[in-house]
């Protein structure tokens, strides 16, 4: 199994994933469409993360479900995780803080979340 890691911009923060994502999901929502945010999945036990994170839970929506994540001192948007507490099911990894070239391969999915 192929481990990925993921790093912000100061390198501060870095998540290892436990093998290649099925897909990246391109959303179109505000919070994404505004911090560059495409998603990859994995369940919290295939995440290792280290760092220090800001958080921000979404205030515009009804039932806020999600703490949405970034390091600390660069303020790249890093992850989100469920407000559950873990373990998670599903978070979501900004695809962005890995290297393009080994995810060219990868199906990019359209995201309609300006419409939820």
């Amino acid at each position: 199994m192929t481990e990925l890691v993921a790093t912000c911009h100061c390198g501060r923060a870095t998540l290892r994933l436990a093998g290649r994502p099925e897909y990246v999901s391109q959303c179109n929502c505000s919070l994404c469409a505004k911090t560059g945010f495409r998603g990859i999945y994995y369940p919290s036990g295939k995440v290792a993360i280290t760092g220090e994170f800001d958080s921000y839970v979404r205030e515009d929506i009804g039932e806020p479900f999600l703490r949405n994540l970034r390091c600390r001192t660069c303020g790249v948007a890093t992850h989100w995780e469920p407000l559950t507490p873990p373990p998670h099911e599903r978070m979501g990894i900004n695809a962005r803080l890995i290297d393009p070239a080994l995810l060219k391969d990868i199906e990019v999915r359209d995201v309609d979340g300006a419409s939820w």
